[in-house]
């Protein structure tokens, strides 16, 4: 069922505007009588139908509101440290999917990518339009934000006042079902690049967030693997992922 964020909270009728609505009158091509999600942002879903179309947008009979049961009952950041390519793409993509709050791109020592600060917007605007799109697809009750890249010593500082420090490391000896116990988060995960953590690295993290650097197992996971399994062992520890 097509899903569309909204801006505020509708009324019995409604008018779909803006980019939303031409993406549902234009690519969806929707037709009165089909049904259709909105969402506040804010956790609450508004099953709607299509009454009438107009060229920019769609008119909607907006029933009772339910609440979104789609997202987990902790936050979790992904400090994912900048990648080549197009991998943080596809983190962004699979993470907004599996469950993430936000996802914060890290500038540490071994990153290859080191966008031009004047680019920052454009890319950060650009993840953002891929982390909407994947809360519609997955039905979230809210658009996780794509914040501005931040230096590694700077978003673990801003991360240990706010909640608990996840930092793997490939020498990581602590596993994360044990620096889950007693710990509510919110969590900020931390994932180096294709070139992993430094000694130094891993050492200034231990430092600023209180515990020793994790590990997700024996295998090597590449750097946009590591987040999704991190993402996928702390819902199921701490739900919004049951089998």
């Amino acid at each position: 069922m097509p899903r569309f964020f909204i801006p505020d909270t509708p009324g019995p009728t409604y008018f779909l505007g803006g980019e939303e609505g031409l993406h549902g009158a234009r690519s969806l091509r929707l037709r009165p009588g089909e049904e259709v999600t909105l969402c506040d942002g804010r956790g609450t879903d508004y099953p709607a139908r299509v009454d009438r179309t107009e060229k920019d947008g769609l008119w909607l009979s907006v029933f009772a509101p339910v609440p979104n049961r789609a997202e987990p009952p902790v936050r979790v950041t992904v400090c994912q440290c900048l990648t080549k390519g197009d991998k943080l793409d596809t983190v962004t993509q699979k993470a907004v999917e599996l469950g993430a709050h936000a996802i914060w791109p890290i500038e540490s020592t071994r990153c290859v990518a080191r966008p031009d600060p004047r680019q920052h917007e454009k890319k950060t605007a650009r993840l953002q339009r891929i982390a909407l799109e994947a809360a519609k697809q997955s039905g979230r009750g809210m658009v996780p934000q794509v914040r501005e890249p931040a230096r590694l010593r700077a978003a673990l500082e801003e991360a240990a006042g706010g909640g608990a420090v996840l930092f793997f490391y490939e020498k990581g000896t602590e596993s994360l079902k044990s620096a889950l116990q007693g710990a509510d988060g919110p969590f900020y995960v931390f994932i180096g690049p294709e070139g992993g953590f430094t000694p130094e690295e891993a050492a200034l993290a231990e430092a600023i967030g209180g515990g020793p650097a994790l590990t997700l197992g024996p295998r090597i996971l590449r750097t946009e693997t590591a987040p999704l399994a991190a993402l996928s062992a702390i819902f199921y520890e701490k739900g919004g992922m049951e089998l």
